[in-house]
């Protein structure tokens, strides 16, 4: 069943609110499985500036890779990083005895998504054009960087109903896996 744009604006809300560390905007996501299934549909909202940053990053490595091969082992590697966090997850949160609260874990963390590409995009952009010194650039993508994963510690930490330090080693697991899918994906380019 299609999303209605109601339905993505309550759990942007709810995703909005989780940024401002208001665990109140779990109340806004659909918790259901059929809540969790849908929020993947946050990988179509954030694709378009997915797509930019990945041209930013790769504009000077690609070289002489054909095209068709960077959108194949881009678009797999996409895919990909969608699933392996909430696949992982669900094996942690049974092993944590959280499978209860694992459907609302998966739709907050994919609904903030779309908040963290909406802060990080512009700041990313930014700092490529050079208009910016290297120094400020650098620490302004550092910066948002360590808001996104204190945020994304938030959610997992709200969403789970878990203690500080093992929301924390769940963003390790995500950046862990991240950084391989990544490092992986451009191996083959």
């Amino acid at each position: 069943m299609p999303l209605t744009a109601a339905a993505i604006l309550t759990a942007l809300t709810g995703a909005y609110r989780l940024a401002r560390f208001d665990r109140s905007g779990m109340d806004l996501i659909d918790r259901t499985p059929e809540g969790a299934l849908a929020s993947f549909y946050a990988a179509v909202v954030v694709l378009p500036g997915y797509a930019l940053l990945l041209a930013i990053r790769l504009w000077d490595q690609v070289g002489d890779t054909p095209l068709l091969q960077v959108l194949t082992v881009e678009s797999i590697a996409y895919v990909v990083s969608w699933t392996a966090f909430p696949l992982a997850l669900h094996r942690i949160a049974l092993l944590m005895g959280k499978a209860e609260r694992y459907p609302g874990a998966v739709a907050a963390y994919n609904w903030s998504s779309v908040i963290q590409m909406t802060v990080y995009l512009p700041v990313m952009v930014l700092s490529a054009t050079g208009l910016l010194p290297a120094f400020l650039a650098e620490g302004l993508v550092f910066g948002v960087m360590m808001a996104m994963l204190t945020y994304q510690w938030f959610v997992l930490r709200t969403a789970l109903d878990l203690s500080g330090l093992a929301a924390a080693a769940l963003v390790m697991v995500d950046l862990f896996l991240s950084a391989t899918i990544t490092d992986f994906a451009d191996g083959l380019l």
